[in-house]
């Protein structure tokens, strides 16, 4: 019996050993699909970021372009801005003030002595001559009418 238990034991052992090594066998395979995808998943996660940097890279180029640009505008319109404020400290606006003073007080005397012109016009003197004027112009009319009628005009 003791032989025939062994046999059994023996038995019963490779049967669970064999069941065993399948499973190691299946935990392997499982292993080597869980590393082929780890390996593939950093693969891919190396590669978005390679592809991440270039952008950032060029992004940074593209930024740093505009910028360089900006500063070139810049540059040029505080140029131009230093040329204009030299070019007004330059300009005699104290002159250009002074004259426009002087134009504006003979522009000042001249209607001034307009207006004592037009004062010292006796405008009951005007009226009585443009009376005369007018009886003149009507004495002056009916003698041209007088002269139309004797020739039938």
């Amino acid at each position: 019996m003791s032989e025939e238990i062994k046999k059994d034991t023996t038995a019963d052992l490779n049967e669970h050993l064999s069941d065993i090594k399948e499973e190691m066998k299946k935990d392997n395979k499982r292993d080597a699909v869980k590393d082929n995808v780890r390996t593939i998943a950093a693969v891919i996660m190396a590669a978005s970021a390679a592809v991440i940097a270039l952008a950032v890279v060029l992004l940074i180029n593209n930024i740093n372009n505009k910028i360089n640009a900006i500063y070139v505008k810049a540059d040029s319109a505080i140029t131009t801005l230093n040329e204009v404020a030299n070019d007004i400290h330059s300009a005699d606006l104290v002159g250009m003030a002074d004259q426009l003073k002087a134009l504006t007080e003979n522009a000042a005397d001249g209607v001034s002595t307009t207006m004592e012109k037009i004062d010292s016009i006796d405008i009951e003197h005007l009226n009585d001559t443009i009376e005369r004027l007018d009886e003149t112009t009507q004495a002056f009319q009916a003698t041209v009418e007088a002269l139309n009628n004797p020739f039938g005009h």
